[in-house]
């Protein structure tokens, strides 16, 4: 069997200071796929800090600067694309029927968002959605149901790396060393964060939770990688100065993993919420209990990937984010616990090598139902490769997600959750929320927050 040309498209490659999710997808992919069956080669329409990282893996990099279709088309047809596989990104169904034009066999759409596309365009991809929550999320927004949904739209969960965090992992010898450069005092519960620095990626309740926590915790430190200039100047004018340590944003694996090493807790909350959360997915693979905001209103993914009471908490209001960390400082074998829990999550849902045969599987088999001639010797070897959440999952999980909005520390939201239910579900109101206009405005409006 020849190999497969498999095309890893994405918008930019972009990884940015902290690391971005998306490209730590393609730098899985790039890292774990079958090198023997499938030829990979990326394509972006922005240059970034991951090209460079790309090509010297070996693999080739084509740059299309501005969003071409007719080039793309032209890409696909000339390198002989069998499979092209958009990784989170979903702006351009043009690019899609481009895809088409080109030649592609089999065209596969890793979405993050349920993004609004040309219903022309949805019959033409497989859809690999990267939560149960984004699932059923945009199953409402266009009324699919049952066999509808399911024929050509599955989960797929962010890879995470678990050979890394073997690697760069500080030993507690270790974490008191790099702990006393900081000038943490043996004994201070540390919490922790990381982010893009987009006012977008970041919660006030994360300040406003630490007057409260201090109170119960005294000896407390919030590390962040990641923060908007204007949330420091807002710490600064709550004199809370002393509680906080700013680590230089650095997006290399290494620095992750040891940063998330020298945590006790982590702790995230995100004004748009999320529709995975890479992040929150690495603190579990690195043994530590989550404390998030529940944000029904938005993208929500963050209340599936932490289970109350078990690898963390979910949390409402600013008082209970603190009584949820304090709760951890005060019972470390509980935290310890619970950090066990989310790891054994991790370990089972989100590894990389994992995903990646998922993922080449249902490559493999997409071609096959469309006539290339797939030995069944390839196809075996991919028998003990898992399982994507099965439709009964997924279906179940519609049900799930409404128990996990009451199920938190504190007070439920009655308001946040009537209108996440009834309202941000709508896919009407999806459309406009997710209108270019509104998204202009909104990226507008945090700019100038930042500054």
């Amino acid at each position: 069997m020849r190999k497969i040309n498999l095309l890893l498209v994405r918008r930019n490659l972009l990884l940015g200071p902290t690391g971005g999710g998306g490209g730590k997808v393609l730098q899985t992919f790039a890292k774990y796929m079958d090198k023997k069956i499938f030829n990979i080669s990326f394509c972006s329409f922005q240059r970034g800090d991951l090209e460079g990282r790309i090509k010297r893996s070996g693999f080739k990099v084509h740059s299309i600067q501005g969003i071409d279709p007719e080039r793309f088309a032209k890409l696909v047809k000339e390198k002989k694309i069998d499979v092209v596989y958009f990784v989170p990104w979903g702006e351009h169904p043009e690019l899609i029927k481009a895809a088409k034009r080109g030649g592609a066999s089999a065209i596969s759409f890793m979405d993050n968002a349920g993004k609004i596309i040309d219903p022309e365009v949805t019959r033409l991809v497989d859809r690999q959605l990267a939560s149960k929550f984004c699932a059923v999320r945009y199953r409402r927004w266009y009324n699919f149901h049952g066999e509808d949904f399911h024929k050509n739209h599955w989960v797929v969960y962010c890879p995470i790396d678990f050979e890394l965090f073997k690697k760069y992992t500080l030993s507690k010898k270790e974490v008191l060393q790099e702990r006393k450069k900081l000038g943490i005092e043996p004994g201070t519960f540390v919490i922790g964060r990381i982010g893009r620095a987009d006012p977008g990626k970041w919660d006030d309740i994360l300040i406003d939770m630490m007057p409260h926590l201090v109170k119960k915790v005294p000896k407390v430190k919030f590390m962040i990688m990641g923060i908007p200039e204007g949330k420091r100047e807002k710490i600064r004018m709550k004199n809370l100065d002393k509680y906080f340590i700013f680590v230089e944003p650095d997006p290399s694996d290494a620095k992750v993993v040891e940063f998330l090493s020298m945590i006790d807790a982590f702790v995230y909350a995100s004004v748009q919420g999320e529709t995975f959360g890479m992040a929150i997915a690495e603190a579990m693979m690195a043994k530590k209990p989550v404390v998030v905001s529940s944000t029904p209103m938005v993208d929500n993914a963050q209340i599936e990937l932490v289970d109350n009471g078990r690898t963390g908490f979910v949390v409402y209001t600013p008082e209970a984010f603190a009584d949820a960390v304090a709760y951890l400082a005060a019972n470390p074998e509980v935290a310890e616990r619970m950090g066990l829990a989310g790891y054994e999550k991790a370990r089972r849902e989100f590894d990389a090598e994992k995903i990646t045969r998922m993922v080449e599987r249902s490559i493999l088999e997409l071609l096959a139902e469309k006539g290339y001639k797939i030995p069944k010797k390839i196809l075996n070897r991919y028998g003990d490769a898992g399982k994507f959440p099965t439709a009964k999952d997924i279906d179940d999980f519609d049900q799930e997600y409404r128990r996990r909005l009451w199920d938190v520390v504190g007070k439920p939201d009655f308001i946040k959750i009537f209108i996440g239910e009834h309202i941000s579900l709508s896919w009407v109101m999806q459309r406009f929320i997710r209108s270019t206009k509104l998204t202009d405005l909104r990226n507008a409006v945090r700019k100038l927050a930042a500054k």
